[in-house]
């Protein structure tokens, strides 16, 4: 009987143990198994901005999947979600959203007590901005509550397929969605090092630009541009402010192949 006692608390410790590993269900596929229905598309939403941010306050649901990955830091604490031909970028505030919220799993996010504003032509959902500030968004910023409005509903991961468009049919309505254009080679505007990082232009053959866009902190900034005829994928976004050019923004390395 002496030693039973140490072997029972050994077995409740390990058990303790095992339930703490599990963290939080933040990213986790909803407890009931199903998703929650979604009030409107993402499409709607958009058609809902008319120019000015709003904050949310009503019981407004958008579900889709994962087109964005900060794995390689050009996405930082933010991930694009898209739904048929309309997307919606997440300013979540955290590092890491790849491990939770990977390239085609499905979210649903409601939007209740957030603000929806646009940003280089891509829809945005994010905590209000504090007073004074120069943005019309800010981060959620931390995964409690972020976990409280965005939800992993599937564990079936199904990769986006981008659209195949060429540079004249690159329209607004776009923006935020995942985007293929092929036949394109670089053409620099300046004697720059040609790195990654920042702007670059490429034209296509008939001299149509569009440029892609890498942070100066991606983790392939200062990885060379190829040379030659390629294909670009990145997230569409709009430079209305600038000359009206439409950019590119990459995942990775991986969104320029030959």
């Amino acid at each position: 009987m002496s030693r039973s006692r140490p072997i029972s608390l050994l077995c409740l410790a390990a058990v303790l143990l095992a339930g703490g590993c599990y963290d939080s269900p933040f990213g986790e596929p909803d407890d009931d198994g199903g998703e929650k229905p979604a009030t409107e598309t993402i499409a709607a939403l958009r058609a809902r901005y008319a120019g000015t941010p709003f904050t949310v306050t009503g019981d407004i649901v958008v579900t889709g999947r994962v087109a964005s990955s900060d794995r390689a830091e050009n996405f930082y604490r933010t991930l694009c979600i898209y739904d048929a031909e309309a997307g919606l970028e997440v300013m979540a505030g955290i590092e890491h959203l790849h491990n939770d919220f990977p390239i085609g799993s499905r979210v649903t996010l409601s939007l209740r007590g957030l603000t929806v504003a646009q940003s280089r032509g891509v829809l945005q959902a994010g905590r209000p901005p504090a007073a004074g500030s120069g943005y019309a968004t800010d981060y959620i910023g931390s995964r409690a509550a972020l976990g409280a409005v965005l939800v992993r509903s599937s564990e079936t991961l199904a990769a986006p397929s981008p659209a195949p468009l060429t540079i004249p049919a690159l329209t607004e309505n776009r923006c935020g969605t995942l985007v293929r254009i092929d036949g394109l080679r670089y053409t620099p505007e300046d004697l720059s090092a040609p790195t990654w990082a920042g702007y670059k232009r490429f034209t296509d053959a008939d001299g149509n630009a569009v440029y892609t866009y890498v942070r100066p902190y991606a983790r392939f900034a200062d990885a060379e541009v190829p040379a030659g005829t390629v294909s670009l994928t990145g997230i569409l976004q709009y430079d209305a402010a600038g000359d009206g050019r439409y950019i590119l923004k990459l995942r990775d390395e991986n969104d320029c192949t030959h």
